[in-house]
């Protein structure tokens, strides 16, 4: 198959066999961006229904006089033993329960972008930068996510738990040692020495970078989840 880059138009051949996943990561050889390629949809199959030939259900039996009292019997039976148990029977007053959340319910990942970058001490890393927007109709604080790398064959390459809300600029990924950066975005952001809170319909950004990466050729693609938030 043919694929052309979103961004300097250069085509490319290649091999659909390679492609284990619905979708994966491909870097332009010509301009270093990554953009994604989708697996081709195989050919569909055509299903072709059987007819069974029709079976000739025996003529009905008319019921004997005791199965016909049987049948009257019955739910007078079954009246008779609910009304004994709504008489007799103590029952529990419910009570109203909360349902217990882990506070991810309205969160959302609003977009996100991969991207490698240079750093002067780490080499070269991936780094993933996105947004999450809070639907929830109060503010919320603490927004755990995972960030997951994939290899070719859809095993985890890569892991990390961070928080969002600490957006590290290019500078800073090319010139900030890579245990300081995890450091900043692996604890609970802080604004103005308070928690960081995200506000009702208000978006938070985040950034992730990977460092010692594998071979580049067993990488195909990436993803963001969140774990939990708490509320402000």
């Amino acid at each position: 198959m043919i694929v052309q880059c979103e961004q300097c138009q250069k085509q490319f051949k290649l091999n659909p066999e390679n492609i284990k996943r619905p979708s994966v990561k491909v870097r332009c050889s010509n301009c270093q961006n990554v953009f994604s390629v989708s697996r081709p949809e195989p050919a569909g199959v055509v299903e072709t229904a059987l007819t069974s030939p029709e079976v000739k259900s025996p003529p009905p039996t008319r019921p004997t006089s005791s199965r016909r009292l049987l049948i009257l019997l019955i739910p007078l039976l079954v009246i008779a033993g609910g009304l004994a148990l709504w008489l007799y029977v103590p029952w529990p007053v419910s009570t109203k329960t909360v349902p217990q959340t882990t506070g991810i319910e309205q969160l959302h990942l609003v977009k996100s972008r991969g991207f490698f970058i240079d750093n002067k001490q780490a080499g070269q890393l991936f780094v993933i930068q996105g947004r999450v927007r809070n639907d929830f109709p109060v503010p919320r604080r603490w927004i755990h996510l995972r960030a997951k790398l994939y290899t070719t064959d859809g095993q985890t390459a890569r892991q990390l738990d961070f928080y969002a809300g600490t957006m590290l600029s290019d500078q800073q990924l090319q010139s900030v040692p890579l245990a300081e950066l995890l450091g900043l975005i692996q604890r609970p952001p802080i604004k103005q020495d308070r928690v960081q809170t995200i506000a009702a319909r208000e978006e938070v950004t985040f950034t992730v970078p990977f460092g010692d990466l594998p071979e580049l050729t067993e990488l195909s693609d990436y993803s963001v989840e969140i774990l939990a938030s708490q509320p402000a």
